[in-house]
């Protein structure tokens, strides 16, 4: 058995079963990149934390637009670029 590959029973119950083999082309820079920024021992660790980084940009994201939603129509901001 390889080192990439986890027996089934050593992996997360909850998570197991959403796991996939995947086929895909991708930049090679960009994962050494992430690997070094996520301090991954792995790519595909670099890989899950990248993706997992986006989803937390995006609820961060919504967070914000809230909170100016929230700012603006209490009258507290104004939009000097508009």
């Amino acid at each position: 058995m390889s080192k990439a590959r986890v027996s089934r029973k050593s992996r997360d119950s909850t998570t197991a079963h959403r796991i996939r083999r995947k086929n895909l082309l991708l930049d090679q820079l960009k994962i050494d990149r992430a690997k070094r920024i996520f301090r991954a021992s792995t790519e595909t660790e670099a890989i899950h934390r990248a993706l997992d980084a986006v989803a937390d940009l995006e609820a961060f994201q919504r967070e914000l637009d809230k909170g100016f939603d929230t700012l603006i129509g209490a009258g507290g901001f104004t939009d000097r670029f508009s």
